[in-house]
C-alpha cells in the first residue's frame, strides 16, 4: 500500500478541486471530516447494507456499487474508515488511483501516527552519569533498552558514563574511572585510555576526516584530542578564565564534529554560570587551527547533546526542555530536564532526567516533570510516547539508536 493515500486537508482541497466529493465510510470519522472540508460532499458510500437508504449528517448513504459506472474524473473520494487498507483495495479494483482519485481522511492520519508509535520496536543504548552502583537497573553506566510494545532495560557496562558513540562495529564512551573506553557489541572492554586527572570527561566525538577523537573536559574547560589509537596528541583550551580563576567556568559538555569544525555545548559563554548567568551557547572551533569562532547557537539554558541530524545542527536546550534545530527553532518541548538525544530517521529519542534545578524554571513552565524516561517524539505530528524508567535511575546523558 502506498503512502500517497495519507495527506492534509489543504492537499485534499487542491486534489478535489472542481470534483464532487464522496465520503467512503459512514460514522464518526465522516462527521469529523465534514467539519474540516471547505465544500460539502454529495454522498456517503458504505459497505454495510444496513445503512443503505439512510441519511447521515444530511447526506444519503449508498452502496459502493454506484461507483462502478461513474465518471472517475468527476468525483474525489475520501476514505473515512479505519479499514482503509481494505477500502483502498476495493477502490483500486474499480480503477481508482490512490492519491489521485482518492485519499484517506487526514483525521485518520492521527490514528495512524498513534498506532505506529504504540507498535514501535527498537533497541537503544543510553548512558547514565550517576554514581556507580552494583544494581543491575540503576546507577552510572551504559544501559541497553529494548522496546517491543513493552520495554525493559539492563545495565551492560558499570561506571559513571556520559558520552557514547558508534565506532565501527563497536562503541566508544567516556568513563569517569577508565577515561575513554571502547567496548565490543557484547559490551566487553576492548581498550581504554586515561584522561587528565580531575578533568571530568563528558561528550565524545570522532572525525573520520582527521582520524581523531575529541573529548569535552568539563572541569578543565578544554577539549582533549586523541588519535584513533587513543594517544593524546593535543588539548584545545576554551578560554583563559579557568586558569585565572583556578576552577572551571564554562561547563562544556557535549560535542560533535562536522567537516573541519567542532561544535561544543556549554552552560555559559562568558564563564559566569556559577554566578547564575546562564548564557548557554554552542561554540564552533576550527579543527585546522584550534581557533575559537563565535557561538553559532545562543540563548540556551544548560544545553546538552549537540549533534548534526538530517542536515541541521540540533541541540537540547535542557532546562527549557526544548529540542532545537532548523536555525535553532524549537521543534519539540518536553516537561523534564532534557538530556540525551538519539534519532532513527523517523523519531527523536529525548532523555528526561530528574530535574534537580526545577526551581530555576518556576514561572516559565506549568509542568515540571521529575520522572526519568526516554520520550519517543515525532517532529512532524508532534506525537510522543514516554518510556518511563525507575526513579533510582535518575540521570540520562546520551542515547544511541542501535
Amino acid at each position: 500500500m502506498t503512502k500517497d493515500r495519507f495527506t492534509t486537508f489543504q492537499k485534499v482541497s487542491k486534489l478535489s478541486n472542481k470534483r464532487d466529493i464522496v465520503l467512503f465510510g459512514a460514522g464518526n470519522i465522516a462527521n469529523k471530516t465534514l467539519r474540516k472540508l471547505v465544500r460539502t460532499p454529495v454522498v456517503i458510500i458504505d459497505n454495510n447494507p444496513n445503512l443503505w437508504g439512510t441519511s447521515q449528517y444530511g447526506l444519503d448513504v449508498k452502496s459502493a456499487d454506484i461507483l462502478k459506472d461513474i465518471d472517475k474524473a468527476k468525483i474525489f473520494i475520501i476514505i473515512c474508515t479505519t479499514s482503509f487498507d481494505e477500502v483502498t483495495e476495493q477502490l483500486v479494483s474499480m480503477g481508482f488511483v490512490s492519491g489521485v482519485d482518492f485519499v484517506v481522511s487526514p483525521i485518520i492520519n492521527d490514528l495512524q501516527a498513534i498506532s505506529e508509535l504504540e507498535s514501535l520496536e527498537t533497541r537503544l543504548l543510553f548512558s547514565s552519569g550517576a554514581p556507580t552502583q552494583e544494581s543491575a537497573s540503576s546507577g552510572g553506566g551504559i544501559y541497553e533498552l529494548e522496546v517491543d510494545g513493552q520495554w525493559k532495560h539492563k545495565k551492560v557496562f558499570k561506571g559513571t558514563t556520559h558520552g557514547i558513540i558508534k565506532f565501527g562495529e563497536n562503541f566508544v564512551a567516556t568513563h569517569h574511572e577508565l577515561g575513554i573506553i571502547e567496548i565490543d557489541p557484547k559490551y566487553k572492554l576492548v581498550r581504554n585510555s586515561e584522561v587528565p586527572c580531575g578533568s571530568r570527561c563528558h561528550g565524545v566525538a570522532y572525525s573520520e576526516l582527521k582520524q581523531q577523537f575529541y573529548i569535552a573536559l568539563s572541569y578543565l574547560d578544554a577539549v582533549l584530542v586523541l588519535d584513533k589509537d587513543f594517544k593524546h596528541i593535543d588539548r584545545i583550551s576554551l578560554s583563559r578564565k579557568c586558569k585565572i580563576e583556578g576552577e572551571p567556568c564554562h561547563h562544556c559538555n557535549d560535542i560533535c564534529v562536522v567537516g573541519n569544525s567542532l561544535y561544543i555545548s556549554m552552560f555559559s559563554y562568558s564563564g559566569n554560570w556559577k554566578r547564575n548567568v546562564f548564557d548557554g551557547v554552542v561554540l564552533e572551533i576550527d579543527l585546522n587551527t584550534n581557533e575559537l569562532y563565535r557561538p553559532v547557537i545562543t540563548d540556551l539554558w544548560m544545553p546538552h547533546n549537540i549533534d548534526f541530524i538530517a542536515g541541521s545542527l540540533t541541540v537540547l536546550d535542557s532546562l527549557r526542555g526544548q529540542l532545537k534545530r532548523d536555525n535553532a527553532q524549537a521543534v519539540g518541548e518536553f516537561p523534564g530536564f532534557s538530556r540525551g538525544l538519539g534519532y532513527d530517521g523517523v523519531y527523536y529519542y529525548v532523555g528526561q532526567s530528574r530535574n534537580r534545578n526545577y526551581s530555576s524554571y518556576l514561572g516559565l513552565s506549568r509542568n515540571i516533570s521529575i520522572n526519568t524516561s526516554i520520550i519517543v517524539f515525532d517532529e512532524h505530528t508532534k506525537v510522543s510516547k514516554s518510556l518511563f524508567l525507575p526513579s533510582k535511575l535518575s540521570e540520562i546523558h546520551s542515547i544511541l539508536v542501535l
